[in-house]
């Protein structure tokens, strides 16, 4: 009772800045929204970006509980957030082979390697959240770094060079040891602050040639196997907050788009700009949210699948409809024991607060999710050579895409796909010419019978015509005379 009265009789004020608020908030929505169309991000505002914890949204729910573990780490720690683990207690001492291993790759010693990674120490203690390094001085910290770095680099560079190297997992870690260090590698709450990685890369391989070494890693993860493509790593992110976002950008390539086919992703993204990110229905959770159908339902209203030939652009899907068919392409993408965990890791990082994105990699994985729902998608994308997995049978492949969890999703990226899409389907023309083709024209066996059945069935036509209206009977003096009617002789010159 007396806190009522209190509440009605007494002010209540808050002190606000106005103006400053106000602007920073417009700054933040500016961001956001340059991030969500594909555009440069204007940077004027300090986003406070830290290497963030997993939100506790999405550890909870069904599908959070069983992901749980996808989030932690295996056989390495790296960063202080997961330092006092016992389950990786094992790596701490790998660690220092690896650090030696990479002074003599890098022909240097362990003061200067030391030196430099403390000069950006104070930096890199800033990029993780508030009262998580506390418990480390700054040489302890600094130790800390220098280790996990040399140890990121050192497994990066076994994998980029094939070098024969890495079997020190094995002796040190176990086969299945060195199975999990890629998934500890790409963990959210596993990272180092990319400008640690920088100075010992920089060391380790001088005139940018260390672009190329995570080149050959990153499409090692992508495609299965180590390539050196034309696309250089930092290109589309030069400022990565840590390795797992600098991933991030490799593997959604912002160069292309995520959309409707025809148009170039510079192209489509200019019409977005002077179009509203949202419209009516963007507002309508379900419209907003429904999937469309899957690879084989796809298949059989006329839409192909067709794999993106260009690995030197790491193109997300593109939708082409084109006369009497579609035409998805999507480029091949590799799954293995490994990808699971790194596709909740891209998501959880895109779910962060202070952290504007597209959610490309969301998007992405909801598309995913729509045309992968049974054995047949898996099979159908295995043999256009879109899907390399190593899981053993197409069934797993299905069940990883069903346990990843997308939330949130680009309104615009996944509707212009999904509205694309539904247009092509609803066309009757187009589907009544797929049918067609699925029925007679999937195999030449079939096309052959259909040409075949064509021709009987055109001889019986002629035979049935002729019977009803024989040709006429008559003998070669009647022809004569009717020749001779038409042709009268000619008169007398």
């Amino acid at each position: 009772m007396e806190m009522e009265m209190m509440s009605q009789s007494d002010d209540f004020s808050i002190d606000i800045d106005g103006n400053n608020q106000l602007a920073y908030n417009n700054a933040v929505v500016n961001e956001w929204e340059c991030c969500i169309r594909g555009q440069e991000t204007t940077k004027c505002y300090d986003p406070k970006r830290r290497i963030e914890k997993v939100p506790p949204l999405l550890l909870k729910g069904e599908k959070g509980h069983k992901n749980h573990e996808y989030y932690e780490p295996a056989v390495v720690s790296l960063g202080p957030y997961h330092k006092r683990s016992p389950l990786v207690h094992d790596a701490e001492n790998y660690k220092r082979i690896t650090l030696e291993e990479f002074r003599l790759s890098s022909g240097t010693t362990i003061n200067l390697l030391h030196d430099k990674v403390f000069e950006v120490v104070h930096e890199a203690r800033k990029c993780y959240i508030n009262g998580s390094t506390k418990d480390y001085n700054d040489q302890e910290f600094n130790r800390m770094m220098l280790l996990d770095g040399c140890f990121i680099l050192f497994f990066i560079e076994c994998i980029s060079h094939a070098n024969n190297k890495f079997l020190l997992n094995n002796e040190y870690l176990g086969a299945l040891g060195f199975a999990n260090v890629t998934r500890d590698i790409f963990l959210l709450e596993n990272q180092i602050p990319f400008v640690v990685i920088q100075v010992l890369l920089d060391l380790r391989f001088p005139d940018d040639k260390g672009e190329d070494v995570l080149n050959g890693f990153f499409n090692y993860l992508n495609y299965g196997e180590v390539l050196r493509k034309d696309e250089k790593v930092f290109q589309n992110n030069k400022q990565a907050l840590h390795l797992l976002e600098l991933y991030r950008s490799y593997f959604i390539s912002f160069s292309t788009s995520l959309g409707r086919g025809g148009s170039t992703s510079s192209s489509m993204w200019h019409k977005c700009c002077k179009e509203p990110l949202y419209e009516n229905e963007d507002y309508d959770y379900v419209k907003r949210n429904r999937s469309f159908a899957s690879v084989m339902e796809l298949k059989a209203k006329g839409i192909f699948l067709k794999r993106t030939h260009k690995k030197s652009l790491n193109e997300d899907i593109k939708f082409h409809s084109n006369c009497c068919y579609g035409e998805l392409q999507l480029v091949p993408r590799a799954v293995s024991y490994n990808t699971k965990a790194i596709y909740l890791n891209m998501i959880a990082y895109e779910m962060c607060p202070h952290n504007p994105n597209d959610f490309r990699v969301s998007t992405y994985i909801r598309v995913m999710k729509s045309l992968v729902i049974q054995r047949d998608d898996v099979k159908e994308l295995r043999n256009t050579n879109i899907l390399l997995h190593s899981l053993g049978r197409d069934e797993e492949v299905v069940k990883m895409y069903d346990e990843i969890d997308a939330p949130a999703v680009n309104i615009y990226m996944f509707n212009q796909l999904r509205k694309g899409i539904e247009k092509h389907c609803r066309s009757k023309y187009k589907t009544w010419a797929a049918e067609l083709i699925n029925v007679y024209f999937s195999s030449p066996w079939k096309t052959v019978a259909l040409l075949v059945a064509t021709a009987i069935l055109f001889t019986n036509f002629l035979s049935t015509y002729f019977t009803i209206r024989p040709l006429p009977n008559e003998s070669d003096d009647n022809i004569l005379r009717r020749c001779a009617r038409l042709h009268p002789p000619p008169g007398p010159s």
